[in-house]
C-alpha cells in the first residue's frame, strides 16, 4: 500500500472562547473537520479560559481575559502546546520510486488572540524549524530563541545570524511549510515595559514573521469592518509575498494571500455570540471553510452545512444554527464600559491612523477609532448587500 501524506490541523480559539454553547467560528470549524489517521486535529481553548471551577469563576475568567488581551498572558503556553502537537505527529518520507520527499500538510486556524497565536506558531516554524519527537523537551528553548532572533523582527532575513539561526543549526531542526493559515480578525496587541524614554511607559511587542512569512503557501484573513476598540486593532498581513518553503533556496513562487472585510464587530466575524443571534458570523465561516477546502482540508459536508445554518442535521433536530443573513443583528462591542478609559489615553500618530481623527503635538485621542479600509481592499459580497438592504447600516470607514 502506497504511503501518503496526512493533514495536521491546528485550531486556536480567541480570548475566553472555549467548548460551550456559544461557539466561535474556530470551534464550529473544528466540528466540521474529518478526524482520522489521514487528518489529525488539535483544538486549544482561548487565552483566559478556565480549566477548573472557582468560587469567583466568572470574575476570575474576566480578569484573566483582560490580562491575556493586554499582556499576552497564556500566549507562550498555547503556542507551545500546538508546536508540540506538530512535533509529535509530523512526518516526511521519500517516495521509493521518484525519490521525491513527501511531507505532511500543516493547516493553522485562529480567531482574535488565537489568530495572533496562529501567526506566532507559523513564525516559530519558519524561523526556528521543527524539532524531532526526541527533542520535544527543547520546545521552550526554541520559542525563546525565536523571540530573541532579531531586533527588527519583520525586516530581518532567516539567513541572518542570531539566536534562532544558532538554535536551528545546532538542534538540526526540520524545514517545514504551512499549507494554509486561516485567521479571523487578528488581535496582536501585547504590552511590554518601555526601557527607553518615559512616555508611553508600555509599548506594543511585535514577534518575528507575524506579518510576513514566506513559509506560508496560502493565507486567508476575515476582518471586521465595524470594530473600533483600541485593544482590538486589526493586524494586517503584508501583501505580495514570496512562497519559499526552503529558506535557503530562492524561487519565483508567490504566496496566495487574501484579506476579506465582513460586516460587524469582532465577534460578528469570529463568532462566539448567542447561537440564535449569530447569523452574521456565518458568512466568514462559510468563506473560510470554502477557501481551506480548495487547498486540501478535509471537511464533513453534512456537519459543515449544519453548523453554518444551511441544512438541519435531520428532520427531528431541535438544536439548530441560524442561517447566514445580512439582516442579522450585529453586536456593538463599544458598549462595554471598561473599554472607555483605554479609548481616551493619547495615542502616537502613525501612518495607518484613521483620517477621521485629528492630532496635536504628535498624539491623538482614538475614542473608538474606525479601522482603515483601503481602496483596493476586498469586501465580501454580503457587505454591499447589507448596505443596500439595511437603511441604518452605513460604516463611516467605507472607501
Amino acid at each position: 500500500m502506497k504511503k501518503k501524506s496526512k493533514n495536521i490541523v491546528i485550531c486556536l480559539d480567541g480570548t475566553g472562547n472555549q467548548i460551550e454553547k456559544n461557539l466561535s467560528n474556530v470551534l464550529k470549524l473544528y466540528r466540521t473537520l474529518d478526524k482520522d489517521e489521514e487528518q489529525l486535529v488539535f483544538y486549544d481553548q482561548g487565552v483566559g479560559t478556565l480549566g477548573h471551577v472557582y468560587t469567583w469563576g466568572k470574575k476570575y475568567q474576566q480578569f484573566k481575559n483582560l490580562l491575556g488581551l493586554a499582556f499576552g498572558l497564556g500566549l507562550d503556553k498555547n503556542v507551545l502546546e500546538a508546536y508540540e502537537f506538530i512535533i509529535e505527529n509530523y512526518a516526511e518520507f521519500k517516495d521509493p520510486k521518484t525519490r521525491e520527499v513527501i511531507r505532511d500538510n500543516i493547516y493553522i486556524f485562529g480567531f482574535s488572540r488565537g489568530a495572533y497565536t496562529a501567526r506566532v506558531l507559523a513564525g516559530l516554524l519558519y524561523e526556528v524549524g521543527l524539532l524531532s519527537p526526541s527533542q520535544k523537551h527543547l520546545s521552550g528553548a526554541a520559542l525563546t530563541a525565536y523571540k530573541q532572533s532579531h531586533a527588527d523582527a519583520e525586516s530581518a532575513d532567516i539567513n541572518d545570524e542570531g539566536a534562532a539561526a544558532n538554535f536551528r543549526r545546532i538542534a538540526g531542526t526540520k524545514i517545514v511549510s504551512i499549507s494554509f493559515l486561516g485567521v479571523w480578525d487578528t488581535v496582536s496587541s501585547v504590552l511590554i515595559p518601555r526601557y527607553r524614554g518615559y512616555f508611553p511607559p508600555l509599548v506594543f511587542e511585535k514577534l518575528p514573521h507575524t506579518n510576513r512569512n514566506p513559509a506560508v503557501r496560502c493565507f486567508r484573513h476575515a476582518m471586521a469592518i465595524d470594530e473600533r476598540r483600541r485593544m482590538f486593532a486589526v493586524d494586517r498581513w503584508e501583501p505580495d509575498q514570496e512562497f519559499r518553503p526552503a529558506p535557503f533556496i530562492s524561487n519565483d513562487d508567490r504566496q496566495d494571500a487574501l484579506e476579506m472585510w465582513f460586516c460587524g464587530y469582532h465577534s460578528d466575524v469570529g463568532g462566539g455570540n448567542e447561537r440564535t443571534s449569530s447569523g452574521i458570523s456565518q458568512f466568514s465561516l462559510i468563506w473560510m471553510i470554502g477557501e481551506a477546502q480548495k487547498h486540501g482540508l478535509k471537511i464533513s459536508k453534512r456537519m459543515a452545512d449544519y453548523v453554518t445554518g444551511q441544512k438541519k442535521w435531520s428532520a427531528t433536530t431541535r438544536y439548530t444554527y441560524p442561517e447566514p443573513s445580512i439582516l442579522a443583528k450585529i453586536h456593538n462591542s463599544m458598549k462595554a464600559a471598561w473599554f472607555f478609559p483605554l479609548e481616551i489615553i493619547p495615542k502616537r500618530v502613525h501612518p495607518k491612523m484613521s483620517p477621521h481623527r485629528k492630532s496635536l503635538f504628535g498624539f491623538y485621542i482614538p475614542l473608538g477609532e474606525p479601522r482603515v479600509i483601503g481602496e483596493d481592499d476586498a469586501l465580501h459580497s454580503s457587505v454591499k448587500e447589507r448596505i443596500e438592504k439595511v437603511p441604518d447600516y452605513d460604516p463611516i470607514n467605507m472607501p
